[in-house]
């Protein structure tokens, strides 16, 4: 098979993208692939449920009382609206840190709404609005919760980095895993295509706990994880608490979902290119092709299946849409 979303200005075909992706069932076996699922990728923040799940087994909801909503900020890539701060800010806060422990880095808020509104109120953008806050604030808890050091809690050698590295190999079952440093200065994660959707199929359906509570929150509380305007978190609303999708840097996703068929799922994608909208395509595209939704589903999605492109006075000048295609 071959995955490609194409971008159409007018009807002109004027550039396209080429992804892999493969889906793995309950017992590990491939169900579909597109290109090589053995292909190897950095899964950048699609490993956030899984960092989650250490945060879970550190003791640090229970110690700090970390309610669900908490949880899902930890696993988020999120926009930086007012109530992703809030909630990152009572993480620490109920953690006894600060702001200033947080070594992810300043970044203006994704949304854009958000950001304008930083600049109306004459301030700058802080580590707390880094799409990748919660996840920091969650390890430094662990780190806490663990009566460890929170300095260089993002260093390789950190028992917090240990425990999760340990976690990753755990879920994808790959016992060498290089790493390398991501945008937001925690370790990342090498692993082929298949690997990660094992993690994710046990993200929706393992014997794992720690993992059966971060899937809990993530579908209890979708606005979390990415927040307006997002795949992710429009992906989960729509499933209904049936499936979790997890976007990562550079043209990375992992999905879990609960087929209606009774049937447990994990999915991984990777756009060659990198690029964001071609991947919310291509996680439909796969979907769809394999019915793993219904029509109605797929409806309420399709902005993100087949997105317009529109100039900057709002007109529509071309669109987006993803093709699978048998091999030649």
């Amino acid at each position: 098979m071959k995955l490609i979303t194409k971008f159409y200005r007018g009807t002109i075909l004027e550039s396209f993208h080429v992804g892999y992706a493969v889906v793995v069932d309950e017992k590990g076996e491939t169900l579909f692939s597109a290109g090589d699922p053995d292909y190897p990728v950095f899964i950048r923040s699609a490993a956030a449920p899984f960092q989650a799940a250490v945060v879970v087994e550190s003791g640090a909801v229970e110690k700090f009382k970390l309610n669900e909503e908490e949880i899902a900020m930890i696993c988020a890539s999120h926009n930086a609206e007012s109530y992703h701060t809030d909630l990152v800010s009572n993480i620490l806060k109920k953690a006894d840190l600060k702001i200033e422990d947080l070594l992810c880095g300043a970044q203006p808020p994704m949304d854009k709404i958000s950001y304008e509104q930083l600049i109306l109120q004459g301030r700058r953008a802080t580590a707390i609005h880094n799409n990748c806050s919660g996840k920091h604030a969650g390890m430094l808890a662990a780190a806490k919760a663990l009566g460890l050091s929170t300095e260089n809690y993002i260093g390789a050698n950190h028992p917090v980095q240990q425990k999760i590295l340990e976690k990753i190999k755990t879920c994808s079952e790959r016992e060498k895993i290089p790493t390398a440093i991501d945008t937001c200065n925690a370790p990342t994660y090498f692993l082929p295509l298949k690997n990660l959707a094992l993690m994710y199929r046990k993200l929706v359906d393992g014997p794992d706990e720690s993992l059966r509570k971060v899937y809990h929150a993530m579908t209890t509380h979708p606005k979390q994880i990415a927040g307006r305007g997002r795949f992710d978190t429009d992906f989960i609303i729509a499933l209904g608490g049936k499936a979790v999708a997890k976007i990562g840097s550079e043209g990375i996703r992992g999905v879990g979902l609960r087929t209606e068929n009774g049937r447990n799922i994990g999915v991984a994608i990777k756009v060659l290119s990198g690029n964001w909208d071609a991947v919310n395509s291509m996680t439909l595209a796969v979907l769809k092709y394999i019915r793993a939704l219904d029509e109605e589903t797929l409806k309420k999605l399709d902005i993100y299946a087949n997105p317009v492109i529109k100039s900057y006075t709002d007109a529509e000048i071309g669109k987006i849409s993803t093709e699978i295609l048998l091999e030649d």
